[in-house]
């Protein structure tokens, strides 16, 4: 169920804000002498800019090519609620004869490849507390055939019974007791990302015990392999998993550590590297991103309005339109002002192409989300763009939208969305009171439900600002 933001913990940082806004506008900062590239990573200051990545200097190869093709399809069957009946029904199938299987299962009549064959047979039937036991006696025989594996099944389970503490020190254990392959990189990714979104300060610490095995690993200058499997970990991945840290570090307004993790990881990257026109694209991506904190949000041309059931934004005389766009009725709706001056105490904008099932299925949430926090306010928004790929002439184009009718959802062109290098959705940008972006990244799709991660990202936004306020004012 869904609640209004803030209550009596956050009313009073955004109170706070708000009544400074007039003065942060007045004092503009210093125009930077240069916009930010995506050849760096820069810590900017808040000015207008535009952060689409340059084409990669390295052409893609077919694989990287067939990658990117798969991107849209990957992104969608990631969702188990994109999933058809068959395809639910075979895998509750599998899930129904593994979870048997390992209920009468004796973990001490296996050894070696079997137990830990046993481990997966218990996670794949979901039988949680008996697959961390399993992967546990697995690691404590000593055999090193599966062991990043088996503690990388451990911290899953743990995490699915909810077992976040337990979760984290077992990372940690795995973090100092294997060597940084790709099988131990990606498990803490992962956990990293669930304690990010659930707004626990283990994110931090954790990211911070990884930060020197990332940046000896990016050093090496090839991609990172795992040592029994083969799993493989990109440069670009690697870059990206390291840049979480200072991402946390700048959400929090620490700006000089997250200073100090982009120069660690922007001097072992160094010449060394033999990029891929894929690696390149991802850390380029990634500089983008982060590069747009701290900025003015960048322009936004909406194309049409869903608010209502036909609304749309007048053309002018001769303007370009993207083909794509499906054509509805116009009629006199008001098409909101997106690109301020009015920002509220936040705005929140969701960012997806239109094959994002997903995506639009959030858009009721985010409208409900918005009208439950008219009163602070927070404003929010879904953007949803045309792929540019997508064929004009498919009447999905037109269905996607009609599907939208009557939520919080704008449609912009695939220029307005590259601004924000997107490529993992939905893609959210917060903006604060003065429309200065303070948030950019994936979210969950629960994201907006209460006590969700869109909460959190809020709320420590209103705490960082109050935070730094204070110590500006006593500064003064």
């Amino acid at each position: 169920m869904l609640r209004t933001l803030f209550l009596r913990r956050v009313c009073a940082a955004l109170a706070l804000i708000a009544a400074g806004a007039v003065t942060a506008v007045a004092q503009s900062p210093t125009a930077p002498s240069a916009q930010p590239n995506v050849n760096t990573v820069t810590v900017p200051i808040g000015q207008s800019a535009v952060s689409t990545p340059p084409a990669a200097p390295v052409a893609l190869t077919p694989g990287e090519i067939y990658k990117q093709a798969m991107h849209p399809l990957d992104v969608v069957r990631g969702e188990l609620g994109n999933w058809s009946d068959p395809e639910l029904q075979a895998l509750g199938v599998g899930v129904k004869m593994a979870r048997e299987a390992c209920d009468s299962a004796k973990p001490e009549s296996y050894k070696g490849d079997d137990l830990y064959d046993l481990a997966r047979l218990c996670a794949l039937g979901q039988d949680w507390a008996q697959t961390y036991t399993v992967a546990q006696d697995y690691i404590a025989a000593l055999d090193y055939t599966h062991r990043a594996q088996a503690y990388v099944i451990s911290v899953s389970a743990l995490v699915h019974i909810r077992d976040i503490d337990t979760a984290v020190a077992t990372a940690r254990t795995m973090l100092r007791s294997l060597p940084y392959d790709a099988e131990v990189a990606y498990s803490i990714r992962s956990l990293k990302d669930y304690l990010e979104q659930s707004g626990n300060p283990a994110a931090l610490t954790l990211a911070e015990l990884e930060h020197p095995a990332i940046v000896n690993a990016l050093k090496q200058g090839v991609p990172l392999k795992a040592q029994n499997s083969e799993a493989v970990m990109s440069i670009g991945a690697l870059f990206e998993s390291g840049m979480e840290l200072a991402f946390i570090d700048r959400y929090a307004g620490d700006d000089k550590a997250a200073g100090a993790t982009i120069s660690d990881l922007e001097d072992a990257l160094g010449t060394k590297a033999q990029f891929s026109g894929a690696d390149w694209l991802q850390i380029s991506r990634v500089r983008a991103e982060y590069n747009l904190i701290g900025w003015r949000l960048p322009q936004i041309d909406i194309e049409r309005s869903l608010e209502t059931k036909a609304a749309k934004v007048p053309t002018p005389a001769g303007a370009a339109h993207t083909q794509h766009i499906p054509v509805l009725t116009e009629t006199s709706a008001l098409v909101p002002s997106i690109n301020g001056p009015d920002f509220g105490s936040a705005t929140v904008l969701v960012l997806f192409p239109d094959w994002c099932a997903q995506c639009r299925a959030m858009m009721k949430t985010v409208t409900e989300f918005a009208t439950l926090n008219a009163q602070t306010p927070i404003h929010a928004w879904g953007l949803m763009y045309p792929d540019a790929l997508q064929n004009p002439d498919d009447p999905a184009a037109e269905s996607s939208a009609k599907e939208l009718e009557g939520t919080n959802t704008l449609i912009v062109s695939p220029v307005t969305a590259a601004r924000f290098a997107p490529i993992d959705f939905p893609l959210a940008i917060v903006v604060d009171h003065s429309g200065v972006v303070r948030f950019i990244g994936p979210i969950p799709t629960d994201s907006f439900n209460g006590n969700g991660y869109m909460e959190r990202i809020i709320v420590r936004m209103a705490t960082a600002e109050a935070a730094s306020q204070k110590a500006s004012e006593k500064g003064n």
